[in-house]
């Protein structure tokens, strides 16, 4: 596989402060009237139910504390602060946050040309924000700083550039769009599942197979909105998925998998594993009982993150041809895989 290629010249956005898209960053102040509801009311309650829809109440919050919110043109830092009807509120949005260069955030660049990048996405940035405005650190407000704001936009104006995405906590290669047509073309390969992605995951437990198939639907929690669950319904709601895996080292009370998604829903490969009894090591969300970082050798750091990582990317490059590439594993999860080698033997009937 193709691990890197020399860079085009850096932007001259490379160099300067944090740049405010106007994808991502509204040009006007918004602001609005307390309705007559909420006369006596926190600010705070106020303020996520004027924004909230556009903006997380965790980050509202925050921008309530950073003194980011005006009422009647003063700022107000206290959330319990008690607005009256008619006041003016006024949201003063920051800047969009990048990643500072050569930071543990900052993604790395395998390939770049005038047509498209394939990025090392860092574990713990967001591929992009929640919607228009969200102006928290991602991939996306990395890109807008670092190729300007004309960047193709698909799937809502909050993912310039965005062709598919990582979660949060799972590092390794993603591509991204430069040009309308080019940004089509791979998404089309998605949709039709030719692209061919290799996901490499820690998990724990034992495997009863040295490979397997998971066909089960997914569908959304309804006690946890942000997270799925697999389910055997094929009711309204409910989508397929298809995962295939294999064993790559069998370790004790652990295996790395070697991870190939044949769709792309959210969480799948978490949750699939987690549904077999393979939870991921790290996984905050997806885990089972009996299961946790006290069974990690005593000299093995403690993951901060879920074990999922993105290991190799193939796809059709719309105008150079067939490309592959692969993402090495970051610093931590490479010790704790040195770490199971040292002090937890492969399991013989496994490895056979």
């Amino acid at each position: 596989m193709q691990l890197s290629s020399p860079r085009r010249p850096c932007s001259p956005l490379d160099c300067c402060g944090p740049v405010v898209s106007p994808f991502l960053v509204p040009e006007s102040l918004p602001n609005a009237l307390v309705p007559p509801e909420f006369h006596g009311k926190r600010l705070d309650k106020a303020v996520v139910a004027i924004w909230g829809s556009s903006y997380s109440r965790t980050r509202l919050a925050g921008w309530i504390r950073a003194g980011h919110v005006q009422v009647d043109g003063e700022f107000c830092k206290k959330p319990g602060f008690l607005v009256r009807e008619g006041q003016k509120i006024s949201l003063d949005i920051p800047p969009a946050e990048i990643p500072i260069p050569g930071s543990a955030l900052d993604p790395g660049i395998l390939y770049e040309d005038e047509y498209l990048a394939v990025l090392d996405k860092p574990a713990g940035l967001a591929m992009h924000g929640n919607s228009p405005g969200d102006t928290q650190m991602s991939v996306a407000t990395w890109l807008v700083h670092r190729f300007g704001a004309d960047l193709p936009i698909g799937q809502g104006a909050e993912r310039p550039g965005i062709v598919h995405r990582l979660d949060r906590g799972t590092s390794g290669v993603c591509v991204v769009a430069f040009q309308r047509d080019v940004f089509e073309d791979l998404q089309a390969q998605f949709a039709e599942r030719s692209i061919q992605k290799e996901y490499h995951a820690l998990c724990y437990g034992k495997p009863r197979f040295h490979s397997d198939w998971i066909e089960r639907r997914l569908r959304p929690d309804p006690r946890h909105p942000n997270r799925v669950m697999a389910t055997n319904s094929q009711e309204a709601g409910t989508r397929d998925a298809l995962t295939y895996w294999e064993v790559l080292e069998p370790f004790q009370g652990f295996a790395l998998l070697r991870v190939q998604p044949k769709t792309g829903r959210k969480h799948q490969i978490r949750v699939h594993l987690c549904d077999i009894g393979l939870p991921l090591v790290g996984d905050p969300i997806y885990h089972a009982k009996n299961y946790g970082v006290g069974m990690l050798p005593k000299d093995c750091p403690i993951p901060d993150r879920t074990l999922l990582h993105a290991y190799g990317l193939a796809f059709d490059h719309p105008k150079q041809g067939h490309m592959e590439f692969r993402s090495p594993y970051p610093p931590m999860m490479e010790q704790i895989l040195n770490s199971l080698r040292s002090h937890c033997p492969p399991n013989p009937e496994v490895s056979a």
